[in-house]
């Protein structure tokens, strides 16, 4: 085990980041500014190794890797605005950086140079605990996405359409609401034990893992968590609670592979009889063919000629986004990291990209109202000099891409509107996302010390 100290003003990035070393058996901490790095140098803070973003809020990160250097604490460097081998021989040969890593990077990758720079003997690269004799069974039907064993079948499901498996224990309170980094969760039992079935002599339950950190939503959004998991590139599950309410997320290598959901209204029959692709009357047919046949619903529809593989697949895509979605307006509940992730040979293979998940969903789901008070007229935005995606791996439309193009920092939003033929509604959902996505950002009217900073360490 090695003591790890995480320094990242990216506060679900850095949430991740001791998420994964809190997995791997370490104690990791993370301080989100400089001197909040500076201050747990102090006596009785034996720190094995640290993680130094060089772009901090309040001061240099040089400045910290100095200062571990002069408390023999080995580091290793990340950014997202400083790359190339300049900045890397910088950090290493000048500033005392064991290694330095750009942004976006492969989070596993960067784990195991800490540890190595902690002294902690390397550990096999072996594939993460797999989802998949509790949890998928329980949650969610493997291919369908989002069945639960209490639900009944989806020809009785009309009458009561938003049938939720209660959890009696609900997750703990952060100790202290006012840090950015939340506590671990206690026990992950507490959260899915409930909505699990007795399990059968023949197939004795299995402990859960606990997830690594817990937080609070009101706290930050579902799309900067999102962004976490693309910037490190990482798998494992985001599990979402407001209420009785459990979603949870699936990512490889920073990418959405499967939602689930324990509401029944989003199952994956009721979700393609609102898309129009049965009636409930044809949907009550294939759940009596499923039952007979022992099938999924999906497969069942294959099986009928409802379905073709490809339109299964893009139904099942479009539905993953809609439970995302209902997330996006949550002010409150709680968010959970876990290095669990679902393998199974009989799951459709998704891969939904977050950065346009995000974009068509704030276009989606937030009223003209809502933008407003979100982006006001006033506002000033600027590009973020770290973003966590490429803008080339964004689709932006023309008029979209003219916005983003705008949005210098020199122009009001109410200017912006003023530039582009795009509708109100459309020009404030573009920015929103955009700053939802780490793309653009509001900075203070009084520079900070950041802001000051030359694009040298």
């Amino acid at each position: 085990m090695a003591r790890l100290l995480i320094v990242e003003d990216n506060h679900e990035l850095a949430s991740l980041i001791v998420a994964m070393a809190q997995s791997r058996g370490h104690d990791a901490k993370a301080a989100s500014t400089g001197e909040a790095a500076l201050e747990a140098l102090g006596p009785g803070q034996p720190w094995d190794a640290a993680l130094v973003d060089l772009l901090l809020p309040d001061i240099r990160g040089s400045e910290v890797l100095a200062a571990l250097r002069a408390h023999g604490i080995p580091a290793i460097a990340v950014s997202g605005v400083y790359k190339g081998d300049r900045f890397a021989q910088e950090a290493v040969q000048v500033h005392g950086a064991r290694t330095f890593f750009e942004k976006p990077f492969e989070l596993i990758t960067v784990m195991e140079a800490l540890e190595q720079a902690g002294g902690v003997a390397p550990q096999p690269r072996a594939p993460p605990p797999i989802a998949e004799s509790v949890l998928l069974d329980e949650l969610l039907d493997a291919e369908d996405l989002i069945v639960l064993e209490e639900f009944p079948p989806e020809s009785e499901e009309a009458a009561e359409p938003l049938q939720v498996v209660p959890s009696t224990d609900p997750l703990p309170e952060p100790a202290d609401a006012e840090h950015a980094l939340p506590l671990p969760f206690a026990r992950r039992e507490q959260v899915w034990s409930e909505s699990a079935a007795a399990p059968t002599p023949s197939s004795p339950r299995r402990a859960l893992p606990e997830w690594s950190l817990s937080g609070v939503l009101g706290d930050t959004t579902l799309a900067r968590l999102l962004n976490a998991y693309y910037e490190s590139r990482h798998h494992g599950e985001l599990k979402l609670q407001q209420g009785q309410v459990l979603k949870v997320v699936y990512f490889e290598s920073g990418r959405i592979v499967y939602a689930a959901s324990n509401l029944a209204a989003e199952r994956f029959g009721r979700f393609c009889v609102r898309q129009g692709v049965l009636s409930d009357a044809r949907l009550a047919e294939v759940a009596a063919f499923a039952k007979e046949h022992g099938l999924r619903t999906g497969e069942a529809m294959l099986r009928l000629g409802i379905l073709d593989a490809a339109r299964r697949k893009q139904l099942l895509e479009e539905q993953v986004k809609e439970i995302i979605w209902s997330t996006f307006p949550w002010k409150d509940g709680r968010f959970g990291f876990s290095a669990m992730r679902p393998r199974r040979t009989d799951l459709v293979k998704l891969s939904v990209f977050p950065g346009d998940l995000v974009l068509e969903g704030v276009a989606k789901t937030e009223t003209l109202v809502t933008l407003r008070q979100h982006v006001p007229r006033t506002r000033r935005l600027f590009p973020t000099a770290d973003a966590p995606y490429g803008l080339h791996e964004l689709k932006l439309e023309g008029p979209q891409a003219l916005v983003l193009a705008y949005a210098d920092g020199s122009k009001t939003v109410e200017d912006l509107l003023s530039l582009t033929d795009l509708p109100e509604r459309q020009t404030l959902a573009t920015l929103r996302a955009l700053e939802l996505l780490g793309v653009l950002e509001e900075r203070p009217d009084t520079p900070s010390r950041r802001h000051r900073i030359s694009f040298g360490l």
